[in-house]
């Protein structure tokens, strides 16, 4: 049993913590508390399929890509000699995509400048787009993840913003949007890719998400898992496109009757079937997903929120 001597002074432990404020001293906050600051906000346009922010490279207006499915940022050569880089000798960069993997080189950069958010690269990729811009200030590489996963990327295209967010201590459902939302857990792909787990008619996919994709894409062999054909492929569109190698790859637009992707049903939902050589992931989810959508990428709880109308 707690003696009088303790009640009271608890009491006046409670009663000191109250009167705080009015002492002239805040409080300590308690440790491990949900924190959410947002740290830049920029503007976001959907261009020719992708997502573009203004940035700065040593100190020069530039514009990027916003590519989550990159591992790394890149610039591409013609921005190189525009900005007049200088090689690291002493670096090169493995770049993955859907045409596989290519090396090149590494040039040296002093800052990469998003918003206020200076990112003193040093080293950083090079390699080609898929696309060419017509874009003043020029569209000069890609952000990839290894800028992207410092932060919580909030992404609303209709309304042309992106936020970058510093989120701590925070888990479940803890973004302050009003409207409805969904949320749809993620793995981490080391180093930095976000990877859903889908449903293509009812068959478990794993899905990258990747807004370097202009289209959501899946691979010919969970195509056939799924039980669609090459003989079935044959009636669909063909397109074609481009994988990091530059090498032009056909594709199949294929109709597939249902898919989820966290809790919501997407029925005659349109995906592009390519001969993709990503490891251990059958989809990319595009783009052309967050292009209408109002979405947070959580790099910091491996969680995707998704607004609804």
């Amino acid at each position: 049993m707690m003696t009088l001597s303790r009640c009271l002074a608890s009491l006046l432990l409670a009663l000191a913590a109250m009167a705080g404020d009015a002492c002239g001293t805040t409080p300590v906050a308690p440790t491990g508390f949900c924190a959410l600051k947002p740290i830049a906000e920029v503007p976001a346009r959907f261009v020719q399929g992708h997502v573009l922010v203004p940035a700065n490279i040593d100190s020069a207006p530039v514009q990027m890509v916003v590519d989550t499915g990159a591992t790394t940022s890149m610039l591409t050569p013609e921005s190189v000699a525009r900005l007049r880089l200088p090689i690291d000798t002493n670096r090169a960069s493995a770049i993955h995509g859907t045409g596989g993997t290519v090396i090149t080189r590494n040039v040296l950069v002093r800052s990469l400048r998003v918003g206020n958010q200076d990112w003193l690269a040093g080293s950083i990729a090079t390699g080609s787009l898929a696309r060419q811009y017509q874009e003043d200030p020029p569209v000069v590489g890609v952000l990839g993840g290894d800028f992207l996963d410092r932060f919580d990327i909030e992404l609303d295209v209709p309304q042309q913003r992106m936020v970058l967010w510093r989120v701590e201590h925070c888990q479940g459902d803890f973004i302050p949007w009003q409207g409805r939302h969904f949320p749809v857990r993620l793995t981490r792909y080391p180093p930095n890719q976000m990877v859903a787990q889908a449903h293509i008619d009812g068959h478990p996919v794993a899905a990258l998400i990747d807004w370097g994709a202009t289209e959501s894409t899946i691979s010919t062999a969970t195509a056939a898992a799924v039980g669609v054909s090459p003989t079935m492929l044959l009636h669909d569109q063909m397109l074609a496109t481009r994988g990091v190698d530059q090498k032009l790859l056909s594709a199949r637009r294929h109709l597939f009757g249902l898919v989820a992707i966290g809790p919501v049903l997407y029925r005659n939902f349109v995906v592009d079937v390519v001969d993709l050589h990503i490891p251990d992931v059958g989809m990319l989810l595009g783009a052309d997903f967050v292009s209408t959508r109002h979405v947070w990428l959580s790099y910091a709880t491996n969680q995707m929120f998704v607004g609804q109308p």
